[in-house]
């Protein structure tokens, strides 16, 4: 027996080797951190699920995991839930974490299309589980705020994070989620103003401005007919998490249309909505306390005051001419504020930012709603001659395309007699320049230096006028124009070629995907910067004795 005992020691000796040689060397651990959203919008769900929108900024967990064990963890996969709205799903399965290694897991969560029915706030729960290593588990929790549809919270921002007034209403960017042009209700009510106020006029098919602002108009004269009012309130700070918010009950187009009431926003957003059914380019401009819609054709911006139907503390009711003339005059003081640098004006392309992937949510038919639309649409039966002091005439007549009319107009022919083949422009700087030309102030939002743009119908003509304020010398505002149009693929060339009457004279070419235009410009100092005018054309040549004497009416 005793010599059997060394091969027994021996043996057991081995199986404790071989069983230490299969063990791992100290055991792997993760540490999880999550960062994730405070709340769910229901709105937004469509950019929540999308990974690209908005450069994958909405999303409801990140989730970072870092083996700080000492071996290497296989095959790590993450699932979640959030019980009620998503079923377990896997997002991603990681072969290997090496030790001291990182990895990085996003989960962007597909909702059902029917989350927009959700009215009403609630807590919920994410839960998260984490398998590796062939059955080793770890489960994580945390719980968050799903807000009802109608609920809009204008920032995710801690209040440490918030630097400015943009922070403070970054979920601008998510409006569109609420403009619902495909909406069979809206698309409804849509076809009711076409064919009972604008006579089955479609604006989107001529492309022309002054179309597309007659829509706008008709739009506004619908809602004035039927007695829509304005009704104003504020958003209620409310804090979700780690978040402190304005949060806003914001009625969705439908909505609006059905109790016939909006604030500013949701005005703004059902114009938006009626617009881009229509086939236009529509636009909410925000400025402090206050919104109100517009439209973009040809590069050229027409606003609307919606709010002029009257309401809470408005007093009168403004007709569509009149709420025109205040849109118009309240697009002029966006771009002063613009250029002025203030940063609490801003305007939502609702197309652009439908390119970035904000989406609007899904909206079902419904006989009942339509059966109100029709209730609605039998006050549009008199068509724009339904409101009052507002003259057929005046909806189809009015030049439009000057952007609010501005400075210009005929000078001469009084007495009845001939016209003059001139206008006088009367602004920053002062010129003469011809009848037959059309005006466009402000044209270009993204270029609010530009304060007007003069020319030829087929733009082959052009005269452009610079005001830049904060500029000390011409050759800075020259370098300034080129730097800014460069940046929005122009190219500019240009030298200074004479100094006269206070003027700085320079000749160049601007190059862009459909041509070189050629011009001469004059700036000289104003009380706050530099003003100065360009003109010329793609047909330089041809028309240079015209050119010159524009420019020698420049004072």
């Amino acid at each position: 027996m005793k010599s059997k005992l060394p091969a027994i020691i021996c043996l057991a000796a081995g199986v404790l080797l071989l069983a230490f040689h299969f063990l791992p060397i100290g055991s792997g651990s993760l540490n999880v951190t999550i960062k994730h959203a405070d709340y769910i919008m229901p709105s937004a769900y469509k950019v929540y699920a999308n990974s690209d929108a908005l450069n994958g900024e909405y999303y409801l967990f990140k989730m970072l995991m870092n083996n700080d064990g000492k071996t290497t963890l296989n095959d790590v996969k993450v699932s979640y839930r959030i019980p009620n709205y998503v079923d377990w799903t896997d997002l991603e399965t990681i072969s290997k974490i090496y030790p001291g290694q990182n990895a990085v897991v996003r989960c962007y969560p597909q909702f059902k299309d029917d989350i927009v029915n959700k009215m009403t706030q609630s807590q919920e729960k994410v839960e998260i589980k984490i398998t590796y290593n062939g059955g080793q588990t770890q489960n994580e929790d945390y719980t968050f705020k799903m807000m009802g549809r109608n609920q809009f919270v204008y920032t995710d921002l801690p209040p440490e994070e918030i630097a400015n007034y943009p922070d403070m209403f970054r979920n601008d960017q998510l409006l569109g989620c609420l403009v619902t042009p495909e909406d069979p209700i809206i698309k409804y009510y849509t076809q009711q103003v076409q064919e009972k106020v604008m006579k089955g006029e479609e604006a989107s098919v001529s492309g022309k401005p002054e179309d597309a602002v007659k829509f706008l108009m008709g739009l506004y004269a619908a809602t004035y007919v039927s007695h829509m009012v304005y009704s104003g309130t504020e958003g209620i700070p409310q804090k979700l998490g780690d978040i402190n918010s304005l949060v806003q009950s914001t009625r969705l187009p439908r909505e609006v249309v059905i109790g016939n009431t909006g604030l500013c926003i949701e005005l703004s957003i059902l114009y938006a909505s009626v617009l881009k059914s229509a086939g236009l380019h529509p636009i909410i401009f925000l400025i402090p306390g206050h919104a109100y819609p517009g439209i973009v054709v040809n590069g050229q911006y027409y606003a609307i005051e919606a709010t002029g139907i009257g309401g809470e503390g408005l007093g009168n009711r403004a007709n569509p001419t009149d709420a025109f003339k205040a849109g118009m005059k309240e697009l002029n003081e966006f771009v002063q504020n613009v250029q002025a640098g203030d940063n609490r004006y801003t305007f939502v392309d609702v197309d652009a930012m439908e390119e970035k992937g904000v989406i609007p949510m899904e909206l079902k038919d419904d006989e009942f709603l339509r059966k109100k639309i029709d209730d609605i649409a039998s006050s549009f039966s008199g068509g724009s001659k339904s409101v009052p002091n507002e003259p057929e005439s005046k909806l189809e007549n009015q030049n439009y395309a000057s952007g609010g009319g501005g400075n210009s107009g005929n000078s001469g022919g009084g007495g009845g007699g001939k016209a003059s083949s001139v206008r006088s422009y009367s602004g920053v700087i002062s010129f003469s320049y011809p009848t037959g030309w059309q005006r466009h102030d402000y044209p270009f939002a993204q270029l609010p230096f530009i304060v007007s743009y003069i020319g030829t119908r087929d733009n082959t003509s052009v005269i452009d006028v610079y005001n830049l304020p904060g500029v000390t010398t011409a050759d800075r505002a020259m370098q300034y124009i080129a730097d800014r149009l460069y940046a929005n693929g122009l190219r500019v060339q240009y030298q200074r070629v004479n100094t006269a009457n206070g003027y700085s004279v320079y000749q160049g070419t601007t190059t862009a995907s459909n041509g070189t235009r050629a011009w001469e410009g004059a700036f000289r100092n104003s009380s706050n910067g530099i003003v100065g005018v360009t003109i010329g054309g793609t047909n330089y040549s041809q028309k240079a004795n015209l050119f010159n004497s524009i420019l020698s009416t420049v004072r």
